[in-house]
């Protein structure tokens, strides 16, 4: 049996080559089957991640904001942009993203918030991948905020904003959800012309135009979403409160009362959080 040597994104691998008496057309039937194979069990091992990452977002509190959209629509720099993280390297390839990364930013009030990166749709999809893919992107049900990053220099820009919807209310993604999810047009340095109409955010993430608006977006959906409260707590700056605060609330600002010994410490926190700090602090 003869053996050739194909490169994939993690290096060389060996590929069977043609069997005696297969035909030039099975070749690349069985090739196309190996590589639907290789995907599929790809977006399976995603399960237990997914689990693990929205155990972790449950123990923190942290919002979390999925960035979905098509493959190529410039999701990946788009995250890039907006949490500054120099480690992605967005790639101009179908399933480029064959996983679910989770990438840690702050919005303008510096509450830290999590973007998940999702994997791309595609065109013209397997039938034998459909449910593979679409079970990738449940943990959406468990977002925050949706983000809908759409290419809007595709010539297919409008049919696929059709294909994404259609997912999602598939996905049975809450209706709140739904109605709060931002829609950015990406690639507005590739069109002469674009109306975003009324809601829409147009932005290119490759030249950073439009971000401070959908900042502001995000970060006002997201206080909304996650019921978040800004109060000001005083503190005895001998006890551990004001740790804690930094540590389970975004602090954005304390005022010394040295002639007391106390703080006020403008925050924001959870309802949640709270009422734990309340329990622990205010008997």
């Amino acid at each position: 049996m003869d053996r050739t040597v194909a490169r994939s994104g993690k290096g060389l691998r060996w590929i069977r080559g043609p069997t005696e008496g297969e035909t030039f057309i099975e070749v690349q039937q069985r090739l196309l089957k190996e590589r639907e194979m290789r995907i599929k069990k790809a977006l399976d091992k995603l399960r237990s991640k997914r689990k693990l990452l929205r155990t972790q977002r449950r123990r923190r509190e942290f919002p979390i904001i999925s960035v979905m959209g098509y493959t190529n629509s410039g999701k990946t720099t788009l995250i890039q942009a907006l949490t500054g993280d120099t480690n992605l390297h967005p790639r101009n390839q179908l399933f480029a993203t064959l996983d679910v990364t989770a990438h840690g930013g702050l919005l303008p009030c510096r509450m830290p918030v999590i973007y998940v990166d999702t994997i791309g749709f595609l065109s013209q999809l397997p039938h034998n991948l459909i449910e593979s893919f679409s079970a990738t992107l449940e943990d959406v049900i468990h977002s925050d905020l949706l983000i809908h990053v759409r290419d809007i220099s595709h010539p297919e820009a409008d049919n696929q904003k059709k294909s994404v919807l259609s997912v999602l209310q598939n996905l049975k993604v809450p209706q709140k959800l739904l109605e709060t999810m931002i829609e950015v047009h990406n690639k507005i340095d590739l069109v002469e012309i674009h109306d975003p109409g009324d809601t829409a955010i147009p932005v290119s993430a490759l030249f950073g135009v439009g971000l401070d608006e959908l900042k502001q977006r995000v970060q006002s959906i997201v206080m909304t979403n996650t019921e978040r409260l800004i109060v000001t707590i005083r503190v005895n700056l001998e006890s551990p409160q004001l740790s804690w605060l930094y540590k389970e609330a975004s602090v954005q600002e304390v005022k010394v009362l040295p002639e007391d010994g106390s703080a006020d410490v403008l925050v924001m926190i959870t309802s949640a959080m709270y009422g734990k700090y309340k329990k622990l602090f205010c008997k």
